[in-house]
């Protein structure tokens, strides 16, 4: 007798179908919340019990009878939507399943399963297993698995009708799932809970709301398209001076282009942007950066943005939700793919969403970038009202360009407030090198009798060179500062020695660096570097290091000492004596120009010798016979210090930018001290 034909499911296949569905917690629970709002349930109860490692999800859905348990639960792939209205019975909700093995998808997470269902009093309750459902199929059961059926256990959490789940033997640890952590991840899945929605779900007696998905107080700027699924309110951080726009009508456009004959294909939801790309960072290590793709109130694709391909940063600032209800028509085929968490990319109307977003995304990045510069110069303003100031007595084309860049400036991601700071001051002063290049221009229009305009003109230049030597002032001042700390500090021989070496103004203002000297320096570096092995272990240590550097008309060689050290004159004379002979004698030989050799002491104590009567006279004075000369620290800093402070003091007046140059210090100041 001939075998019949007969097509069997392997146990590997419905593993891969739906006991392997997910691999997270949070999806999981949400299959289970799907259910509920399939059910009309008004309310969906999630416990966790970390003691007992099981979960827990009360509905108060319409419940299961015992017939209905045996002929549509226990079938896996049984289609509600073949078989049943296409709109729940109590509140004509579309139902979110369509594959019906989303059941199968606790086993992902747990061993066990055990179901409590409750519809007009008739209470039914079962426990299903993982492990013998696997020992039945392999057994050649016919494909088919019977549960064990619980008729002397209830549920306490279920007195009325409704289904509540018990998942024990988990596969995973939920002590290390936070119950923010998954109200959130729960939040973000869901569209529809709320009561708008009459779809209540709380997680260990805490309600679920949009808020609970961590972003949405973070949209500074927002685009809508269709109805608002979200309340307005629920976005706080949003700019106050640019308002929300509406896309519908443009989206709309977008598809009747594509031409379709089948039923009209649109979306809603929106499209945000953040002011900073970490705000769409949350603190259990998941990215916010994403636009969902929802449909019918359940999250379908966690993120489009990356099938988009788009490089551009301005992606990195995107988030959103759009609800797209023609990819998921009742008559249609499925859209996705088996583990139920993304679309067919080769879909066409998942071509057709893809093209959409993809021209909105290039609109909104348009847009965006317009919106930060505005954003970012009105914002500029109102932390130094000086600036506006400024900007209204420049010429209205060049005030247009300084406006941008400023709200440019105030938007780009610089290392601190300190540096911004300094980019905000040069941006002035290369507006007003601007300003003055245009009066430059201007001269031609000039008569021979607008001489007052002509010194006027000049008059504007002086001022400029005045605000650019203040700034170089005050640049000065902090290295200044910098220096006096490494002072105290103690700092490493070759730290002040670099500091010094950087900064050759603290010794003599009018020192720069001569190019074309490389030769020389090399050779009498060596000739230093050679003199100061020679020297003995304690002469090494009482000395800091030599410096040398080529400035204009003088060689210099400048001799540093430990700033607690008193060297005694006589020795001090004896390395200064070795200098000169040995670097002139190298000068002689390489440099024609006959330039002449100057040695500077700096140390922080003179010698013993500095302390007898007219000490100071006559050590300078032996000093000068060998072209040296003597610098304390003190007095380099006190000296130095005192001129520059004198010269801000007498020029603070008359320097016409020093006002909003210190307004924007005294901002990033203030700025420093709340962070």
């Amino acid at each position: 007798m001939k075998q019949e034909l007969e097509m069997r499911i392997d146990t590997s296949a419905l593993e891969h179908l739906g006991m392997n569905l997910y691999s997270n917690t949070p999806a999981v629970v949400s299959e289970v919340i799907a259910n509920a709002w399939d059910a009309d349930a008004e309310s969906v109860s999630v416990r966790l019990d970390t003691e007992k490692g099981l979960i827990t999800i009360v509905d108060d859905g319409v419940g299961m009878t015992r017939d209905q348990v045996i002929n549509r639960f226990l079938v896996v792939g049984y289609r509600k939507r073949d078989h049943e209205d296409r709109v729940t019975s109590k509140f004509q909700r579309s139902p979110m399943g369509r594959k019906g093995i989303g059941k199968l998808s606790c086993f992902s997470i747990a061993d066990a399963v055990t179901i409590y269902t409750r519809r007009n009093g008739e209470k039914t309750a079962f426990k299903m297993d993982a492990q013998e459902i696997r020992r039945q199929f392999k057994e050649g059961n016919e494909g088919n698995y019977k549960p064990k059926e619980l008729e002397d256990s209830w549920c306490e959490d279920l007195q009325t009708d409704g289904t509540c789940v018990v998942l024990t033997k988990l596969k995973k640890n939920i002590t290390k799932l936070s119950r923010t952590a998954l109200r959130q991840r729960v939040a973000r899945r869901f569209a529809v809970i709320g009561s708008q929605f009459k779809f209540q779900v709380e997680i260990e007696g805490e309600q679920v709301s949009p808020r609970d998905r961590g972003y949405l107080d973070k949209v500074q700027y927002l685009w809508t398209y269709g109805k608002r699924s979200i309340p307005l309110s629920e976005f706080s951080g949003l700019s106050k001076t640019s308002p929300v726009e509406d896309r519908t009508n443009c989206l709309k456009a977008y598809f009747d282009s594509a031409d379709r004959s089948s039923a009209p294909m649109t979306f809603s939801g929106w499209i945000g942007t953040v002011d900073k790309p970490n705000q769409l960072k949350d603190g259990y290590g998941q990215n916010l950066n994403q636009l969902a793709v929802f449909m019918r109130g359940k999250m379908a694709q966690a993120d489009i943005l990356g099938e988009l391909a788009e490089k551009r940063i301005f992606v990195s600032y995107v988030v959103g939700e759009i609800h797209c209800e023609f990819l998921d028509l009742d008559e249609s085929l499925d859209i996705a793919t088996s583990n139920r968490q993304a679309f067919k990319i080769d879909d066409e109307r998942y071509e057709l969403l893809s093209c959409a977003v993809r021209k909105e995304i290039a609109y909104i990045a348009s847009r965006w970038n317009n919106l930060r510069v505005s954003e970012g110069a009105a914002k500029a303003v109102n932390e130094v009202p000086e600036l506006l100031e400024w900007l209204e007595s420049l010429h209205i084309n060049t005030r247009k360009k300084a406006e941008r860049w400023i709200g440019r400036l105030n938007v780009l991601r610089v290392g601190s407030s300190t540096d911004k700071r300094e980019l905000l001051k040069a941006s002035v002063l290369a507006f007003e090198s601007f300003r003055r290049k245009e009066m430059l221009e201007s001269l031609d229009d000039i008569t021979d009798t607008s001489i007052e305009a002509v010194l006027q003109l000049f008059t504007e230049i002086d001022d400029l060179q005045l605000s650019y030597y203040g700034q170089i002032v005050q640049m000065r001042l902090k290295v200044l500062s910098a220096l006096t700390e490494k002072l105290e500090e103690d700092a490493y021989e070759k730290e002040l020695q670099k500091h010094i070496y950087d900064h050759l103004w603290l010794l003599d203002p009018s020192w720069e660096r001569v190019m074309g000297t490389e030769a020389i320096e090399r050779r009498l570096g060596t000739f230093l570097n050679e003199d100061t092995r020679a020297l003995s272990d304690e002469e090494k240590y009482a000395r800091i290091d030599i410096g040398y550097r080529t400035t204009a008309g003088r060689h210099v060689i400048i001799e540093m000492k430990r700033r607690s050290v008193a060297t005694p004159f006589a020795q001090l004379l004896g390395q200064i004596q070795k200098y000169q002979s040995g670097a002139l004698k190298l000068l002689r030989e390489s440099d024609s120009n006959g330039w002449q050799l100057e040695i500077i002491c700096l140390v922080g104590k003179p010698p013993p010798e500095w302390y007898e009567v007219d000490g100071p006279k006559k050590v300078q004075d032996v000093l000068k016979v060998y072209g040296a000369r003597m610098i304390l620290y003190d007095q380099l800093l006190n000296n130095t210090q005192r001129a520059y402070m004198d010269y801000i003091e007498s020029n603070k007046d008359i320097d016409k930018l020093a006002k909003i140059f210190q307004a924007i210090d005294d901002f990033s100041a203030v700025e420093q001290t709340i962070r």
